[in-house]
């Protein structure tokens, strides 16, 4: 939680995010209002909700949270939008929209995504390799083990954003009823967003989830280290590794594994100035919200990048191809992590990732000009059921 006792209403937070650049006097002013009054229209207009105010915050007391308690406020006042929420419940939603490019191959593999076989260990997709980015999954690399995935088996990322920690509990403990029910003790996670709800969030509210949870990159690093797979084909190119905001707050050894790796497939690694725990957001979160302030953000990224003298960069999560365009712009590639341990075996990825991007916008416009009422009605999660204002 925030905690109002420590923080000295400084304005630390705000004035060092590197978006906001809120001025010194004007933040301070910023936070007492937000603390006091619980409201912030710029905030919740122009924060990402990246958490790098917990970082810079003198203190540590969580500012991030307090911009959270605001959100939470507004939810349960307002609803949320369909968009986000990752429920077969919703028939509109950013899933079942990616679901509309190539969509007879893609319920043939989401029906054996969706109904596993028993199995103690399973790659676990999450939504965006499961409807959207979904070549990622189509390589020899995740042959040995079944594959899980769908919106039966969403993370509840959706639910710990817009609810309070009753419902996330609510959530988990469904998900851990659906895991149990087909035999899985062990994920390899695919998503930082997913990795944080099941090796953090979860773990951390409700005393009987004991799901282990390892991410994709720890996964193959560890399989290269015991000879169970070759890095043949060399990647040979200088590369910069854009950490998620969502492993903002995880271990160490989560930020240097996938640097270990690309070092095992032949790249020449070169840092960002911000890293690690310190990496800058994408801007994906605010997409929606403040799409011109998620183009200059995505601008500043790449742009960092590039100081580098990198030619690609490297990312773990799917929503942070959102750097694409203008790494395109840039003359600078953007690959998924697991697509070049692809190349590094031998094999050929479509990478398709400026296709698919525009694919989805185009049918997200397309769904929004047939239902032009879907932006206005609004949602709330209740006792784990999704009810419409």
């Amino acid at each position: 939680m925030f905690l109002k006792e420590t923080c000295k209403q400084c304005g630390t937070c705000l004035s060092q995010c590197p978006f906001i650049e809120m001025p010194i006097e004007k933040a301070k002013l910023e936070i007492s209002l937000m603390i006091q009054k619980g409201v912030s229209k710029e905030i919740v207009r122009n924060c990402a909700g990246c958490s790098y105010c917990d970082i810079v915050c003198p203190t540590q007391s969580n500012p991030s949270l307090l911009r959270k308690e605001i959100l939470l406020k507004q939810s349960r006042d307002k609803g949320v939008v369909c968009l986000p929420i990752i429920s077969e419940e919703m028939p509109l939603n950013l899933m079942s929209i990616g679901l509309e490019f190539e969509k007879e191959k893609k319920l043939k593999d989401l029906n054996v995504y969706s109904n596993p076989s028993p199995s103690k260990e399973v790659f676990y997709l999450g939504c965006s390799l499961s409807y959207i980015y979904t070549d990622l999954a189509q390589t020899k690399l995740l042959e040995p083990l079944p594959m899980v995935g769908g919106m039966r088996f969403c993370c509840g990322g959706y639910v710990h954003h817009n609810c309070e920690e009753e419902e996330t509990r609510i959530k988990g403990r469904k998900l851990l009823q659906e895991l149990k029910r087909v035999g899985i003790e062990k994920m390899i996670t695919f998503c930082p967003g997913c990795d944080r709800m099941i090796g953090k969030v979860y773990p951390g509210i409700i005393p009987e989830f004991n799901i282990e949870n390892v991410n994709i990159v720890q996964y193959l690093l560890e399989q290269y280290y015991n000879g169970k797979i070759e890095f043949s084909n060399p990647l040979n190119q200088r590369m910069t590794f854009h950490d998620s905001c969502a492993w903002r707050n995880m271990e160490s050894e989560v930020h240097e594994n996938p640097r270990k790796l690309l070092e095992a497939m032949g790249a020449e690694i070169l840092e960002m100035k911000h890293n690690r725990k310190e990496s800058m957001c994408c801007g994906a979160p605010l997409t929606v919200r403040n799409p011109q302030l998620a183009d200059s953000i995505a601008e500043k990224r790449v742009l960092e990048a590039k100081e580098t003298g990198a030619q690609a960069i490297v990312i773990s999560c799917t929503g942070c191809f959102a750097l694409a365009g203008k790494a395109k712009e840039h003359n600078m590639d953007i690959y998924n992590i697991t697509e070049l341990a692809q190349i590094a075996v031998g094999e050929k990825p479509p990478h398709r990732i400026i296709e698919i991007q525009n694919q989805l916008r185009n049918d997200l416009m397309k769904k929004i000009s047939e239902n032009p009422d879907v932006l206005n009605d609004r949602y709330r999660i209740e006792g784990g059921d999704i009810r419409r204002l």
